[in-house]
């Protein structure tokens, strides 16, 4: 058994709406994707909490919380906690990654407490390796930090709205639809591919971004249509992230060396 470890979801927030202004040109988010390689160029950092719903059936419900550091080229660390309910009880898996190191614990726990799974073995102890492809940081992730997507989401059209006040922040709303011929999940998240990569899914991304005065996003919504390329039907995948503390400072380091161990 195994703990997801996706970063997406839903989480009900209301925010008031106001009215549409005309739809912007195709550069219409280079303001936020100007703001967010101005924080990748600073090597500065943002804390993010997450809900993912749905999906495709592999796939566990669930809500992550952690913190980015950035480098210049995007995410340099990431902590994360995620909690999922799963079969037999609620899973918790942490992941810490520093460039191209990894370190991992996580377990599935039953309601009366016993541990159903473990991986380390021992509880508190954690697992180290080098970061393979599906954990790092890329710009084919559906995120709202991410430019790759912020551009390709731009190029296929966007409105902008009065966003309201969200935790405070005044805030602008852009919203939008791309279709891709490729989506997919890999542990650092969802991803979409620009071209058929042979994956199994492909389908629809509605997306809105509420970004701050600051042009820096404070909250991202995504519901993704998984579409079977051979018949399967269509699986639906709603996430929420909130950001939060932009610049504030985050210390994301590697575990006590005597807390890793070979053992999986």
């Amino acid at each position: 058994m195994s703990v997801a470890l996706v970063v997406a979801g839903l989480l009900s927030v209301t925010i008031p709406g106001g009215a549409a202004h005309a739809a912007p040109e195709a550069g219409s988010l280079d303001s936020v994707v100007e703001a967010i390689e101005k924080q990748f160029a600073k090597k500065s950092s943002v804390r993010f909490s997450v809900v993912q719903r749905g999906g495709p059936p592999a796939v566990w419900d669930s809500k992550t919380s952690g913190a980015y550091r950035f480098g210049s080229a995007g995410v340099y660390a990431a902590d994360t906690t995620t909690i999922t309910r799963e079969v037999g009880g609620t899973g918790r898996s942490r992941g810490i990654s520093i460039g191209r190191k990894f370190y991992s614990q996580a377990y599935v726990r039953a309601k009366n407490g016993k541990y159903v799974w473990k991986s380390p073995p021992t509880v508190g102890e954690w697992t180290y390796g080098q970061n393979m492809a599906g954990v790092i940081w890329g710009e084919d992730l559906i995120n709202g930090v991410n430019p790759g997507f912020l551009q390709l989401a731009a190029s296929h059209g966007a409105t902008s709205d009065d966003g309201g006040t969200f935790e405070g922040v005044k805030t602008t709303l852009h919203s939008g639809t791309v279709t891709v011929p490729e989506l997919g999940i890999r542990q650092a998240g969802n991803f979409f591919e620009t071209e058929d990569d042979g994956g199994s899914w492909k389908g629809p991304i509605t997306w809105k971004l509420w970004m701050g005065p600051d042009n820096l996003p404070r909250r991202f919504h995504a519901i993704m249509r998984f579409t079977s390329k051979y018949g399967g039907g269509t699986d639906t995948m709603t996430m929420n992230i909130i950001y939060r503390d932009w610049g504030k400072p985050v210390k994301i380091t590697a575990p006590p060396k005597h807390l890793i161990t070979d053992d999986l």
